[in-house]
């Protein structure tokens, strides 16, 4: 019998461009990442496509309804699609560094040989069978495996889904997130802003976890069924908008760290039933947090004679620092950054 998975077939860049503006081109399932492919990468695309060298072939699942509505689902190949997509709207111009004959030239600029070129340009499709989700995310995690182009987060997002997966990406498109520029715009592309969302999200919800350890089970657990999205979003909203009131200029602070933001974070989560603070108790906190995040500023640069002059809870809370993302050293700094703040929860 002939092996479903062997079929191939062609289809140029015209072809992609009108399934995509009749919307039947599925860009971004659940089991594709985010994009990560910066201009230059784009470039060099287009450029090997003027220059008629090959390109790796894209995987594609081809579907269609009882009604006849056809749907073409990218399982793997969405960066270089999506590129030339947006070269053609002239989202982009094409970089000398690896191309200097057409060195920023947009589409427009190009000669009408040049953009035909690029409309007739074909490319190789292995064509799926319509077959269950699973099953088609299965084949992309395998395709995606051999390369290194994946982190752990991005293979999560290609293994769950779900409402608890689909809440995560929802708070980590929350503007708050930007006032206080946690995250990289490399950690956007590469949905790390996801994955760490995903570690405060469930620490409030079962305690401290190791995230090595905990993650992908509770991925697991919470895709079927997730009860507590209206609870995690009101907490996550309020303390966000705590710790930003208390330190303006957050993202200047120690606190700005991950490490560091994920234990004030917590911290914070434990109390959030006395959120809003008073003003007295905002100055309070924001006067513990300051001098607080100094220590460890100094705790982290001293050699060991220098730290035993230090305050004990900063000693503490510093020796949870190395491996930071390990259960133990989670639990160590807040244990001392929770005993700092007491008297700010006494009063709150």
């Amino acid at each position: 019998m002939k092996n479903a998975f062997l079929n191939t077939t062609t289809r140029n860049i015209h072809w992609l461009k009108k399934a995509h503006d009749a919307n039947e081109l599925s860009m971004k399932p659940p089991f594709q990442r985010n994009p990560v492919w910066v201009d230059r990468q784009k470039s060099f695309l287009i450029d090997t496509i003027l220059s008629g060298l090959p390109i790796p072939e894209v995987y594609m699942q081809d579907t269609i309804t009882a009604e006849g509505e056809a749907k073409y689902i990218i399982v793997d190949g969405q960066q270089r699609i999506r590129a030339v997509l947006e070269f053609l709207e002239g989202r982009f111009n094409i970089d000398p560094k690896d191309s200097p004959q057409w060195a920023e030239m947009s589409f427009d600029d190009l000669t009408p040989d040049e953009k035909k070129q690029i409309y007739k340009y074909d490319f190789v499709v292995r064509q799926l069978p319509d077959m269950e989700d699973v099953k088609v995310r299965e084949i992309f995690q395998r395709l995606n495996r051999n390369v290194v182009s994946l982190n752990k987060q991005e293979l999560r997002q290609a293994t769950y889904w779900g409402p608890f997966i689909e809440l995560m990406n929802e708070i980590s498109n929350w503007d708050e997130w930007a006032d206080i520029n946690l995250f990289s715009p490399n950690d956007i592309r590469r949905m790390l802003d996801a994955e760490f969302i995903s570690e405060l999200s469930i620490a409030i919800l079962n305690g401290h976890q190791n995230k090595k350890a905990k993650l992908d089970y509770y991925y697991e657990i919470y895709e079927e069924e997730f009860d507590e999205s209206k609870t995690l979003k009101g907490i996550t909203k309020k303390v966000l908008g705590e710790v930003t009131q208390i330190l303006p200029n957050l993202a200047k602070t120690r606190w700005n760290k991950k490490t560091d933001f994920y234990t004030l974070f917590l911290v914070f989560s434990k109390y959030y039933r006395q959120l809003p603070l008073p003003a007295d108790a905002r100055q309070t906190a924001q006067q513990v947090l300051t001098e607080f995040g100094d220590n460890i500023n100094i705790f982290v640069k001293a050699d060991e004679e220098a730290k035993k002059d230090l305050p004990q809870l900063v000693k503490d809370y510093g020796a949870g620092i190395r491996a930071s993302t390990d259960l133990g050293s989670r639990r160590r700094r807040f244990e001392a950054l929770e005993v700092a703040l007491e008297r700010v929860f006494e009063t709150g």
